[in-house]
């Protein structure tokens, strides 16, 4: 059988999207010696798979917008390819599949509803029109995947779906030996670490703000923000804006936050396996798979008090308001002063990690193939 899957993430490796397109065929790779996969990306990516993958470059069109191109790919050039490779079952591994139903059985995994939930991911004219054709397209699927059961109730809250037609699978860590830190990283005093995003949701300014005024005022650890450089972060970091949220803190903190750019795999396993604790204050996600990595770094977390990541750490996560940055600061500093806590916390997480494998959620996946398959 021939399983044609829009691996257009690829092509962005360090997204949460395309982390879980990288793991996922890889695993896949390992338990499937049978099917033939054919991954349609828009330019070719360097990945190692066996001989039945094989990466089809469909190239975008011309089109002055860079949306107009990605929907232009998505809605009619794969669906194309993939009548022209003749194959048997599409996976969109992302909220893609075409508004025209195909002709052969359509999985689409919907990583979370954030699009629909939260309203600033639809200011623009051109992401209202995409995230409601999206919408729209997702009814017509025959069977969607998800990657937490909060996510999987949020999607049932926008669209019709019955519970035999999603899936959960869980997300898992990628496998990687550890490695050198990066030279652009100064690694002179203990260090927070943030791994993520940097829209909206993801809370950054608050937690810069807790850092300033609760940890680097009174202790000599920084905050690392992976991935920060060049976000428009640096307005938070001038002195007059420290003096401006705390009339206390003085110009030349013991801590400071360092900004880094995107980093590979390897090298985010070096800063996790070197790390004080993995701080996280995102309001909304639908995952949230660097709790994953921290854990398999024994690392203690102190993260947002929001459902999906009581769902993800369980027990091995101190949990904070995301709302307050005061609350949120003074949580931090007793959670950093509190050693008996992150032992326990690093002693859960080593438990908790095992819930967590890659190998666990292909299978998963090769089980809703071969539902259509058979």
């Amino acid at each position: 059988m021939k399983i044609g899957i829009n691996a257009r993430f690829l092509t962005e490796p360090y997204t949460g999207i395309g982390k879980y397109t990288y793991s996922l065929l890889r695993a896949l790779s390992k338990i499937d010696p049978v099917n033939d996969y054919i991954l349609f990306t828009p330019e070719l990516a360097e990945i190692t798979l066996p001989d039945n993958f094989k990466q089809i470059r469909v190239p975008e069109k011309d089109y002055r917008s860079a949306s107009m191109r990605k929907a232009h790919w998505e809605q009619k050039l794969v669906p194309e390819a993939m009548l022209k490779w003749e194959v048997d079952l599409a996976h969109f591994l992302y909220p893609s599949n075409p508004n025209k139903k195909l002709d052969i059985p359509t999985v689409v995994t919907v990583h979370d509803a954030i699009p629909w939930k939260l309203s600033g991911y639809q200011k623009k004219w051109r992401s209202k029109l995409y995230h409601a054709n999206a919408k729209r397209a997702l009814k017509k699927a025959d069977h969607l995947i998800t990657v937490s059961h909060f996510s999987k109730k949020e999607i049932q809250s926008i669209i019709d779906v019955d519970d035999k037609n999603i899936t959960v699978t869980h997300l898992a860590v990628p496998q990687n030996a550890v490695r050198d830190v990066p030279t652009e990283v100064s690694l002179r005093r203990k260090y927070l670490l943030y791994v993520g995003g940097y829209d909206l949701r993801k809370n950054i300014p608050l937690l810069m703000i807790a850092y300033q005024k609760f940890i680097a005022n009174v202790s000599p650890i920084d905050l690392i923000l992976v991935g920060a450089k060049g976000r428009g972060l640096e307005r938070f970091l001038t002195d007059e804006f420290v003096e401006k949220i705390a009339s206390k803190v003085p110009v030349k903190p013991k801590g400071r936050i360092i900004f880094t750019e995107h980093l590979s795999d390897h090298h985010l396993v070096a800063l996790y396996s070197n790390a004080v604790a993995m701080v996280h204050p995102s309001i909304y996600e639908g995952f949230n798979l660097p709790l994953v990595e921290a854990m398999s770094h024994h690392l203690p977390m102190a993260v947002a008090d929001i459902p999906v990541n009581h769902e993800v750490a369980g027990d091995a996560a101190f949990y904070l308001d995301p709302k307050d940055e005061n609350t949120f600061g003074l949580g931090l500093h007793k959670f950093l002063n509190d050693r008996k806590c992150q032992k326990e916390l690093i002693e859960n997480a080593k438990i908790r990690k095992n819930q967590f494998e890659w190998s666990v959620t292909a299978q998963k996946t090769m089980e809703i193939y071969r539902r259509f398959i058979s």
